[in-house]
């Protein structure tokens, strides 16, 4: 089942699936794609749980925000889905830019969140990868998507999926360069600011955290960070698998998942 809502002057695309009446699984994809990250676990999930994965704004058939970008404004986007879902507080998971729009989810409304997981995805960033990521938007703005669409996918992937799943790179490749150029630098100039260590270790929220071995975007040192500020033992690296480790090991994604949440209804 799709659907599209309004909120204030754009409109947000979604699809639901699975059973209604427990709580919500909530899926939150990464910069430049789209829900359909999601395919595996969407068809793990919907078995069990009502599950609901968006299109964030500016990405796939979502319009783009009005104004100056913010975390906060895509906070406020996937706030307004889940008070709309009327079924109380949701397990929310998100993957690089995903996972720090459900932070700041929680930070703004922690009365919303079920749990909190975080796959490849970082709280802060040191100077010097602050100053990277404003170049990587610099770059987009003079060379535009189609130049940045290798290197991205250098860093999403090993070169043994790469070699193996061409199909899966020819996708994801074919979903990034349909951004709008300037939004995406825009998208990199936000990601840059991201400073979130300090108020999750304020809050109380169950979280698991989940990075691949090989990811260099979000290495493990950065899970580690993650997984201690929000007091949580459930810590777990995916050997060889890169950034995208929901496409690359898609059945150990599914099982961490389904997991988790059955830990809740014990």
């Amino acid at each position: 089942m799709e659907n599209h809502s309004a909120s204030d002057h754009y409109t947000i695309h979604k699809v639901r699936t699975g059973p209604r009446g427990g709580t919500p699984v909530v899926l939150v994809h990464a910069v430049g794609l789209d829900l359909t990250l999601w395919g595996s676990q969407i068809a793990a999930l919907q078995q069990d749980y009502d599950v609901v994965a968006l299109d964030l704004p500016g990405h796939g058939l979502s319009e783009q925000l009005p104004g100056e970008l913010s975390f906060t404004k895509f906070a406020a986007v996937l706030i307004r889905l889940i008070t709309d879902l009327n079924a109380g507080p949701v397990h929310l998971a998100g993957i690089s830019f995903g996972g720090m729009v459900i932070q700041t989810a929680a930070l703004e409304r922690p009365d919303l969140v079920r749990s909190l997981t975080l796959i490849g995805t970082s709280c802060t960033f040191p100077e010097p990868v602050r100053t990277a990521l404003k170049e990587r938007a610099r770059f987009v703005r003079n060379e535009g998507i189609r130049a940045l669409a290798p290197v991205s996918l250098a860093r999403w992937f090993t070169p043994g999926f790469a070699e193996r799943r061409p199909d899966v790179i020819d996708l994801i490749t074919k979903i990034l360069i349909r951004q709008e150029p300037l939004f995406h630098a825009s998208m990199w100039d936000m990601i840059s600011t991201l400073d979130n260590l300090e108020g999750l270790k304020q809050i109380s929220v169950p979280a698991m955290v989940i990075v691949g071995e090989e990811d260099t975007s979000t290495p493990v040192l950065t899970a580690e960070m993650l997984s201690e500020a929000l007091h949580t033992e459930h810590i777990h690296v995916v050997p060889n698998a890169s950034h995208l480790v929901v496409l690359e090991a898609p059945e150990i994604i599914n099982d961490l998942l389904l997991g988790f949440f059955a830990s809740f209804k014990q």
